[in-house]
């Protein structure tokens, strides 16, 4: 029985190809590929009867639904996949290395000795050229999702969605969340599928991810969705998330909420006040820094 399904939305040709060509050349074949065409302009078939060994189901959807609700494209093209115990959503220009399927299920004895719902690879970031940019992103073997948002929010890792596998039982219960462009999904869900507890860091193997002009990341296009995203993410860490913080880590993830607020202009949806907060979290004296902010950031217009 295939365990696992990559589970492709598709949309840019640019890189497509290889993005097949390292699953046609994965060590261990158990596994079984979904594709979702967006309604791209550039039509993937010719690629796609490139791998008749592959186990492809393709399915061309009548409308394009990513440039407005991409966690609603995701998920239609989850649905296409059948029984498939984990699931791995793979960019249309992100490419695993050859051993990547060979080590999840080397990895699987543990991860279900340990009940872990998420699986997370180490990350070689390559660019447009399909060169690799700095060093490999490896992960703790055994960390909770909530120490890897906190490393994320300080800069010592990075989340994005092709370099982890989770159990469709998890998705089925939790799903997503609503991010606008998904831009927040995957950091928010793997807390979510976790209950705050394990990922298995997969470091043995890769999942390439490109940063290329053409990504979503690095287009400006929509940045308005983007900080909407942004501000969701922290609302949720306080309001459902709360308590596996300390008052310093709190507070530390206030100012963050409160510059993403005051520099897109948006409205503090918590039920508390943004200076109440701060007193809460670090009493007078971030009280304080709150008044000096909001002073400074008054008189910087």
């Amino acid at each position: 029985m295939k365990k696992i399904a990559f589970v492709i939305p598709y949309y840019k040709i640019n890189f497509f190809d290889e993005t097949l060509l390292s699953l046609e050349q994965q060590t261990n074949k158990n596994f079984n590929v979904y594709i979702g065409n967006d309604k791209s302009p550039d039509d993937p078939s010719d690629i796609i009867n490139k791998y008749p060994n592959l186990n492809i189901t393709y399915k061309e959807f009548e409308d394009n639904l990513g440039a407005k609700d991409l966690e609603g494209q995701w998920i239609r093209c989850i649905d296409l996949s059948k029984d498939e115990e984990w699931i791995c959503i793979l960019g249309d220009d992100d490419c695993p290395k050859k051993n990547f399927v060979e080590e999840f299920y080397n990895v699987l004895p543990i991860v279900y000795k340990k009940n872990i719902n998420v699986i997370k690879a180490a990350i070689t970031s390559i660019n447009s050229q399909s060169k690799v940019r700095g060093e490999d992103l490896i992960h703790p073997e055994y960390d909770t999702s909530i120490n890897t948002f906190w490393r994320d929010r300080n800069h010592k890792t990075h989340t994005s969605i092709s370099e982890n596998i989770f159990r469709r039982s998890s998705y089925e219960k939790k799903g997503f969340r609503g991010f606008p462009l998904a831009w927040g999904t995957p950091l928010v869900a793997w807390i979510d599928y976790t209950d705050g507890g394990l990922i298995y860091g997969m470091n043995n193997t890769q999942m390439s991810v490109r940063s290329s002009e053409i990504n979503l990341t690095r287009v400006n296009s929509f940045r308005d969705q983007k900080d909407v995203g942004e501000a969701m993410v922290y609302e949720i860490i306080f309001t459902d998330y709360h308590d596996s913080f300390s008052d310093s880590q709190r507070l530390f993830l206030l100012k963050k909420y409160h510059a993403v607020l005051h520099y897109y202009k948006l409205k503090n949806k918590l039920p508390s006040s943004i200076i109440n907060l701060y007193g809460k979290y670090g009493g007078l004296k971030a009280q304080l820094f709150y008044i000096l902010r909001e002073i400074k950031w008054k008189f910087s217009k």
